[in-house]
């Protein structure tokens, strides 16, 4: 039995919370500490290779990697159906609920550069990390607020979820490593050279980081307006959100890192690396 193995007689499951392709996930008790279950769903009558490829990827990457803008895993029941991951509990829900549907909650750019430094800074950590982790379905629904974020006087404090399209680059899966199926990520949130199946690198997080920008910024879905199906052609000819919806007031620099990190060129959008000093200057800058 693995070291983060639980007991499924140490889980409570309450309400449901989330509910995800693959998965469902529930507020849950766990030796007495409020947690998240994510169930993985399938009868047997269609267990699917997808759900187990994801649960086997979640469970193998999740115990390696630690840094406080990561939701922290703290077991799985494997042994026995339905299989489970339980994680920290995140109190204030996905990022793409406060962004999208709580339009009543007027966010400052305080705010708004700590959610996309909290953001970064997860992703730098991942892009780091030895074997270097992708995640390739960054978008606002898989980033969860460790506590609720319900005014102006609120700092908020993101977590980057969702391992389950995720990738860890390795010897064995070098011949796998830079393909990627149309299945992989969500069409709003994908780099071009996904739609057109060409090799990629972690690069495709940094363009889905760019989405995230255009969401937080302006608290609009990217492509909000266009079909699904359409999306993908647009963003191969170049297309990109309108820039018409940016506030005035954003802070240029923020609007202009935007705009590099949704580069067609894979090769001229920044390292979270890079990234990361111009948010935390902004951020600073904000806080005086």
């Amino acid at each position: 039995m693995a070291a983060y193995e639980v007991n499924p007689s140490d889980l409570t499951m309450r309400e449901k919370v989330g509910t995800g392709c693959t998965a469902e996930v529930y507020k849950g008790t766990y030796k007495g500490q409020v947690v998240a279950i994510k169930q993985i769903e399938w009868n047997k009558s269609r267990m699917g290779v997808k759900e187990q490829r994801a649960f086997d990827r979640e469970v193998a990457i999740m115990p390696q990697i630690n840094h406080p803008n990561l939701v922290r895993m703290l077991g799985v029941t494997s042994m026995t159906r339905p299989f489970r991951i339980i994680t920290e509990f995140c109190a204030g829900g996905c990022l793409f609920e406060l962004l999208h549907n709580c339009d009543h909650i007027e966010l400052i750019w305080g705010q708004q550069l700590k959610m996309t430094h909290d953001v970064a800074g997860a992703m730098d950590y991942l892009h780091k990390f030895e074997p270097q982790i992708i995640h390739r379905d960054l978008k606002s629904l898989n980033l969860l607020l460790s506590t609720p974020v319900l005014s102006s006087s609120h700092e908020p404090l993101v977590k980057v979820s969702d391992f389950g399209l995720s990738r860890m680059k390795d010897k064995a899966a070098d011949e796998e490593w830079g393909k990627m199926t149309i299945a992989a990520g969500t069409c709003h949130w994908m780099a071009p050279e996904v739609f057109t199946g060409t090799r990629y690198d972690e690069k495709i997080d940094v363009f889905s980081y760019a989405m995230i920008l255009f969401e937080i910024i302006c608290r609009e879905i990217p492509f909000e307006d266009e079909e699904p199906a359409n999306v993908g052609r647009l963003t191969v000819q170049g297309g990109r959100p309108d820039l018409e919806a940016v506030p005035p007031d954003c802070p240029p620099n923020l609007k202009e890192l935007m705009i590099t990190c949704w580069a067609h060129d894979p090769k001229k959008r920044p390292a979270f690396e890079l990234i990361l000093p111009v948010l935390s200057r902004e951020y600073q800058a904000f806080r005086r």
